[in-house]
């Protein structure tokens, strides 16, 4: 009988031996799979639209678009919408083209900016003027450089 106890004690080593290397692969297999999985679903900071730079390109408009006094349009800096335009004195402006109201996308009709969802409209210097929008819009600056409309945004020193 102690030859047999002593086969079991080395049986049941080689199997504890075996279930734990078992499990600790098993687990290390799940964190290798795991990991990916958790970079994919984890937010990621949203990159800065001007960059190093301190400025971005307006895409979708040119500075021709925006050439006579009351011309300008919509466009876009990364995924944020701006609006471009000149008003009737001459002065380049643009702002985000985001609603303070619901975030929808506003648009220049040449007289003013309005937001079609719920009729919010404001003046050529972002003003909410008429409607449901609690703020003006965000300002930006503007200036054209080789042909190429820039965005920056305003000093904390800046007036609009």
């Amino acid at each position: 009988m102690d030859n047999s106890a002593s086969n079991d004690k080395i049986k049941d080593k080689g199997r504890r031996r075996f279930l734990a290397l078992s499990g600790g692969l098993g687990l290390l297999w799940l964190g290798a799979a795991a990991y990916p999985v958790y970079k994919f679903i984890s937010p990621q900071p949203v990159p800065d639209p001007f960059g190093e730079e301190g400025r971005a390109v307006v895409k979708k408009l040119t500075p021709a678009d925006c050439v006579r006094p009351g011309s300008g349009g919509n466009g876009s800096i990364g995924n944020i919408g701006v609006i471009v335009f000149r008003t009737p004195e001459g002065e380049l402006r643009a702002f985000t083209s985001k609603c303070t109201h619901a975030g929808c996308n506003v648009n220049f009709t040449g007289e003013k900016i309005v937001c079609h969802c719920h009729g919010g409209q404001y003046d050529l210097t972002g003003k909410n003027i008429s409607g449901p929008p609690p703020k003006p819009l965000t300002q930006l600056k503007v200036f054209e450089e080789n042909g190429v409309l820039y965005v920056a945004p305003l000093d904390k020193t800046e007036k609009a």
